[in-house]
């Protein structure tokens, strides 16, 4: 499923098993937050996966909007069971993602060529809880170079 919401912003899901990537491009801002809220939410209602991830690195502005639409994400999964992610955000969104503390409620991992900066945790790393059970699993199995 693609969405282009002109060109300030435009998404793609991919969907693997039970888990559905969302990769997220453009400016997120209240304009654009709620046509990309929408989307994300119609396809999660119809695939129910246990894992969205939210890929950020091609979001060159996010403002409080885009932090709303993080945290409904993560509501929306919690009521589905399941967890959020965050992918790969770009330095400009990761600052945001920090000034409002959001990387100590949502896990936010990186891959290949990405977060190479000192303390950044690789998605194979990444733990979070599982709702549903209330116990901790392992996202994906932990690479030998991670």
């Amino acid at each position: 499923m693609a969405s282009n919401l002109g060109e300030k912003a435009s998404f793609v899901c991919d969907t693997s098993g039970k888990t559905v990537t969302v990769y997220v491009r453009g400016e997120i801002d209240h304009h654009t937050a709620v046509d990309v809220r929408n989307g994300i939410d119609a396809m999660l209602f119809e695939k129910r996966p246990n894992q969205l991830r939210l890929e950020l690195s091609g979001v060159g502005f996010m403002d409080s909007s885009g932090l709303g639409l993080i945290m409904g994400r993560l509501s929306v999964m919690k009521a589905l069971g399941g967890g959020l992610l965050l992918l790969n955000p770009s330095r400009e969104t990761r600052r945001i993602l920090s000034l409002a503390g959001i990387e100590r409620i949502v896990p936010v991992a990186y891959t290949g060529d990405h977060g190479k900066e000192q303390g950044d945790v690789s998605a194979s790393e990444v733990v979070f809880k599982d709702v549903r059970r209330e116990e901790r699993r392992r996202i994906v199995k932990k690479h030998p170079s991670a």
